[in-house]
């Protein structure tokens, strides 16, 4: 053993070696007195075995260390365990304990069989004693048997009784306790601790009433107050044997407890829960207070009602009624009272006449029957006297009888006749509307077709309205719609039917006559004549004119609907011919409208298939002869016919509409091409009055311009002189929009149109374009070069520049540089060829390029 030792200020001083003779315990162990096979063993922490008792001397130094006591040691540094012992093979009781200072196990073993030894003759020596008593007890049980026999018997039928008992008590819907002379608890049930929410722990055998009633304060009545009430209680069971008491528990249960003296001293209580029926009687009280109430408001509301009531009971007799029904039907107060019968009460009010028709005895017996003849379920409008109406609606009850509401309908009657009137006349015009024109004109198709006859369906649309909405406003427009109808009103017999049948359009339906033919045609006459007279709406005048179809029953039909399809027909023709006229329906008419149906549902299909391209022609700067842009001109890659020039299909697309979303194609298309172009080279796109007259062109335009990234300086619009007609307010405001956006406006076919110079001052224009027919005729007419003369000094003046369209010679080209010309574009140039076929890199085009 070693151990270091340090010097007095803390410094290593050496170290002490100290060793120990292992004999030295061999001996110690020797002398144990442990049993002839009992071992004591010393072993080293590595497993070296130091010392064992007995010794043998082949034992010493051998390894332990996987051996049973290794094995517990690895669990606990002390224990004990049971085992054969890996040197003599005998089994042990072993115990073991692992040094706290030295690293060394010490481990006693005992041999169980010595162990057990003293167990066993102690064992043996109780079993004798056991043996004995055995014997004693059979003995004394043999005088005992007859005894307990009979007391097991008792026994039994007591144990029964107790069971009922126990059942009775155990089953009861009420909770029961039984207390002695001395306020002890004697018996209980479950459902006595259940109702107070008590302990079983407190409720127990012997408690006392105090204690238990203590208990139940705490636990679900803390309101009570125990002495008063057990000394209340106690004094009713002295004086009356009975007392009841009902406590509110804190859950929100009522409890009854009645207490009973019994002979000898104590009583019972019996514990019902009444919560059930305290809230019965409780919610029967609040029915019968509601019920006042109701009675109450049931008789402020037949006071109060604006309608009239009464009801009558299986045996026709008056029950209940209001002072608006007696009002309504002038009942005298001796009809009104209980049990009055109704034929009394309808034979009065017949005969008084408060009804309106006859009052003499048969009238009255008549009216009488009728009335009481009706069921129970049923409804009429009574008209009185004075000229009101009421409704009278019954509603049969239980048990037979009816319940009767009369309600004044008069105003009801005046605002469903007027509501009548507003549903078939026009609201502005006060004129029949498309609903009452479209019966009248069905009844005349019915007459005709049973009677024969004829009539005439005339449609008229007005020229230039929209024209005043725009200028002078929307009041001005609805003005003039009324002076239009009565004017019309005016040409007109009282026998034909007048309609307006929205916006500026009207329908006439007059009766044919004699000399039907005749009679349209003078008609239509008048009514363009007093049309075109000037209006005055509020000192603004205003002139309009009319267009006017006409067709014929039976000459072009019976049918309603044909006939207005004819008639809208010629309308239609009248308004593409020069407006401010009329047209009588022709077969031919309808040939070109199905011609006209089929071809604009090509053309629509033809959008939605996307066929259509671009083609592009090159515009080129006089001076130079080079490239500065290209005009974007569509075409129809129809599947059957090939490539269709636009003027083959624009006007179609101008008259349906269908020109908007062609139009917004071309524009995005175009701009999407050019955007990749050469920056000096400008994309041109016409643009259609119908796109202008939409009022969204600047939006459409700018979403396209951000789409497809095109800057707007080079984009230049072409604008036709028509497209600027009308609402020229509107289209400046949209121009100069557009303006401030960098984008250039050409002013297309200038000379070909109306021509006038106020477009050219009152719009904002960046070019002129001449039209291609004089450049084709500039060269051999003198009126052609006068006009191009004119128009270049004009644009000269105004500081804009011109185009030129249609050079097809380099004579033609010359004479228009010499004029002053700023741009050109012709097959000169070149024809209008596929993006694909347009050449952007030749920076001159040369001079003999024709193509």
């Amino acid at each position: 053993m070693t151990r270091r030792f340090n010097r007095a200020d803390g410094t290593f001083g050496g170290v002490a070696v100290a060793a120990i003779n292992p004999k030295y315990f061999q001996d110690i162990y020797d002398r144990l007195e442990l049993g002839h096979n009992s071992a004591v063993l010393l072993v080293a922490q590595d497993g070296t075995l130091l010392v064992r008792r007995p010794f043998v001397e082949g034992n010493v130094g051998r390894d332990l260390a996987h051996g049973n006591i290794f094995t517990h040691l690895k669990q606990a540094p002390a224990g004990s365990f049971e085992a054969a012992s890996s040197t003599d093979g005998v089994w042990r009781l072993t115990s073991y304990e692992q040094g706290h200072i030295y690293p060394l196990v010490v481990s006693v073993a005992q041999d169980i069989t010595e162990m057990l030894a003293p167990w066993k003759q102690r064992a043996m020596i109780r079993l004798a004693e056991m043996v004995a008593i055995t014997a004693f007890i059979m003995l004394m049980g043999a005088f005992v048997w007859r005894a307990t026999r009979t007391l097991a018997t008792s026994s039994i039928k007591l144990r029964e009784t107790n069971d009922r008992f126990d059942a009775a008590l155990a089953n009861m819907s009420n909770g029961l306790s039984m207390f002695d002379a001395d306020g002890r608890l004697m018996v209980w049930n479950d459902r006595y601790i259940e109702l107070h929410g008590m302990s079983a722990e407190v409720v127990k055998a012997g408690t006392s009433i105090n204690s238990i009633v203590e208990h139940g304060k705490q636990t679900g009545n803390p309101d009570l107050d125990v002495g008063a009430y057990l000394g209340e209680f106690r004094q009713l069971l002295a004086d009356n044997g009975r007392s009841q008491s009902t406590f509110r528990l804190k859950d929100g249960r009522s409890v009854s407890v009645v207490n009973t003296a019994i002979t000898g001293g104590g009583w019972v209580a019996i514990h019902d829960d009444i919560t059930e029926r305290i809230r019965r009687e409780e919610s029967m009280l609040q029915q019968a207070s509601e019920l006042a109430r109701t009675n109450m408001r049931f008789d402020a509301a037949l006071s109060t009602m604006t309608q009239g009531l009464c009801m009558f009971d299986d045996q026709k007799r008056l029950v209940v009624w209001n002072d608006r029904y007696a009002e309504f039907y002038q009942v005298p107060p001796d009809l009104l009272k209980v049990g009055t019968s109704y034929e009394a009460i309808v034979t009065n009010l017949v005969s008084r006449g408060v009804l309106k028709g006859e009052t003499n005895a048969l009238a009255v017996k008549t009216k009488v029957a009728e009335l009481a003849g009706l069921p129970a379920d049923s409804a009429r409008i009574d008209e009185l006297a004075d000229g009101r109406f009421v409704l009278l609606t019954r509603q049969p009850m239980e048990g037979g009888g009816w319940l009767s509401i009369i309600e004044d309908i008069t105003e009801r009657r005046r605002a469903e006749a007027e509501i009548i009137h507003l549903a078939r006349h026009d609201v502005l015009t006060g004129l029949a509307n498309r609903a009452e024109f479209n019966a009248n004109l069905d009844e005349a198709s019915k007459r005709l077709k049973r009677s024969g006859g004829s009539f005439t369906v005339m449609m008229l649309d007005l020229d230039k309205f929209k024209a005043v909405n725009d200028t002078l406003g929307h009041p001005a427009g609805d003005q003039l719609l009324v002076e239009v109808g009565k004017r019309l009103q005016s040409t007109l017999r009282e026998t034909d039917v007048l309609a307006r049948l929205g916006g500026d359009e009207f329908a006439i339906l007059k009766d044919g006559g004699p000399n039907q033919h005749e009679g349209a045609i003078a008609l239509a006459l008048r009514i363009i004549s007093v049309i075109s007279q000037p209006f005055d709406l509020n000192g603004d005048e205003a002139s309009i004119s009319t267009s006017i179809g006409i067709a014929m029953a039976p000459e072009n039909g019976v049918e309603p609907e044909a006939l207005l399809k004819r008639a809208d027909l010629a309308l239609y023709d009248a308004k593409a011919n020069g407006k401010n006229n009329f047209r009588i329906y022709q077969a031919a008419m309808l040939e070109i409208a199905h011609i006209q149906q089929s071809a604009e549902s090509e053309l629509r299909n033809a959008i939605a298939r996307d066929e259509f391209v671009l083609h592009y022609q090159p515009v080129v700067d006089v001076k130079t002869r080079r490239l500065c842009g290209a005009e974007a001109l569509v075409r129809w890659r129809h599947p059957t016919k090939g490539l269709i020039a636009p003027g083959q299909f624009i006007p179609l697309a101008e008259a349906t509409g269908l020109i908007v979303p062609l139009g917004e194609w071309i524009l995005q298309r175009a701009c999407a091409d050019a955007a990749s172009w050469p920056a000096q080279v400008k994309i041109a796109v016409n643009i259609s009055a119908v796109q202008f007259n939409r009022g969204n062109l600047f939006d459409v335009i700018l979403c396209t311009l951000v789409e497809t990234g095109l800057a707007p300086e080079r984009l230049e619009l072409e604008i036709t002189e028509t497209s600027l007609l009308e609402n020229q307010e509107a289209h400046l405001t949209t121009i100069r929009q557009l303006k401030n956006l960098g984008i250039s406006l050409a002013l297309d076919d200038f000379g070909t149109g109306y021509s006038s110079m106020t477009y050219l001052t009152n719009f904002p224009f960046d070019k002129i374009k001449i039209d291609r027919s004089f450049a084709r005729d500039v060269l051999n007419r003198r009126d052609c070069a006068a006009v191009v003369s004119s128009v270049l000094a004009l644009a000269h003046g105004l500081g804009t520049i011109t185009t030129v369209e249609g050079i097809e010679t380099e004579e033609q080209f010359e004479y228009m540089r010499r004029a002053g010309v700023d741009l050109a574009q012709g097959y000169l140039f070149g024809k209008p060829v596929p993006i694909s076929q347009l050449n952007l890199n030749d920076a001159t085009l040369p001079d003999e390029l024709v193509a």
